[in-house]
């Protein structure tokens, strides 16, 4: 196909997302994890040409849990939240081979925005109607990564380092105004998360399937004695690319935690949600569009595409609406 090229420069700088930071909005601690599922898509496998790949995301999702834990504070209630995300996303792709293959480096920095609301059922804030809201920087995440090709076959290897920048502070009540301040930017934790992505392209029929799969840990939030158990993602996306420079196809991932949470933290959260496990799972399935073209001289790219979560356990269970736009240096 004449635009393959273009293809895989374009969609890589989406792919190469590769990771986002989530609001300090159970198991999980504060309801989410440290990476935004659903971030590696088409491409996920490809690492380009040396050059410079800047991209920006908009991103906005909506969810719902029967309990969790906010900064400390377990809410035994169901809890709505709503995010909206804009992400900078930096790669540099070196002009040298390490391991055989092509090193680059990630670098994103999310700026949030997000509220959560609920109607307490205990305590002396019983039968309020409670909301909190955040915005700001969150926590940032470096990527570095080196990715391989063999004919129609790309794969990479990366680890993903989420650096707690955002600001965090534990949830405190203000009984008088019948009101808690309980989310934060960050998850004041650091956590780290080795993955191994991989692509197949056929230039010819313009056929890409990719996948991704990768285990996250994080260390104990020491402000509230809560270690979040190790997690594995599977991540899987099929795309009909067309000579036009547009494409179509669906995305999916699969999360799952390892082990039950632990600490005083969890301990207190189960006791207060009356319940013998925070484990949690999430499934996410919908489509995904890109188009692939040039703009002022450089090779651009554009994505949207939607997540709809089902099957999910002590976690949020969101709608995700995401669009992505990036350019080439």
């Amino acid at each position: 196909m004449q635009q393959s090229t273009n293809y895989k420069l374009g969609a890589f700088c989406m792919a190469a997302c590769l990771s986002i930071s989530a609001p300090q909005a159970h198991a999980l601690e504060g309801g989410t994890s440290a990476y935004l599922l659903g971030s590696r898509d088409s491409f996920a496998g490809i690492v380009p040409g040396a050059g410079t790949y800047v991209g920006m995301d908009f991103i906005t999702f909506s969810g719902s849990i029967a309990g969790l834990s906010l900064g400390g504070l377990p809410i035994a209630a169901d809890t709505d939240v709503d995010v909206n995300l804009i992400k900078l996303s930096f790669t540099h792709v070196f002009g040298s081979t390490l391991w055989g293959g092509t090193p680059a480096l990630n670098l994103n920095i999310p700026i949030l925005d997000a509220d959560i609301g609920f109607q307490a059922i205990s305590g002396p804030l019983a039968g309020d109607d409670i909301s909190d809201e955040t915005s700001g920087i969150g926590d940032i995440t470096i990527t570095p990564m080196v990715g391989w090709h063999s004919g129609m076959l790309h794969y990479s290897a990366g680890l993903s380092i989420f650096v707690p920048t955002g600001s965090y502070s534990t949830a405190s009540v203000d009984i008088p105004g019948r009101s808690i301040d309980a989310l934060s930017n960050g998850k004041n934790i650091w956590s780290i998360q080795p993955v191994l992505s991989m692509t197949h392209f056929n230039p010819k029929t313009g056929r890409e399937f990719s996948g991704a799969t990768s285990f996250l840990f994080s260390e104990n939030n020491e402000a509230t004695d809560y270690q979040t158990a190790p997690a594995f993602t599977l991540e899987a996306t099929a795309m009909q690319h067309l000579p036009s420079g547009w494409a179509f196809g669906g995305s999916g991932y699969w999360y799952e935690q390892l082990k039950d949470d632990s600490g005083t933290g969890a301990d207190n959260t189960r006791a207060a949600l009356g319940v013998d496990s925070l484990r949690s799972r999430a499934f996410g399935l919908g489509p995904i569009i890109t188009y692939s073209d040039e703009m002022f001289g450089r090779p651009v790219s554009f994505k949207l595409k939607y997540y709809k979560e089902f099957g999910v356990k002590r976690r949020f269970e969101s709608d995700v609406l995401w669009f992505n736009a990036t350019m080439t240096f």
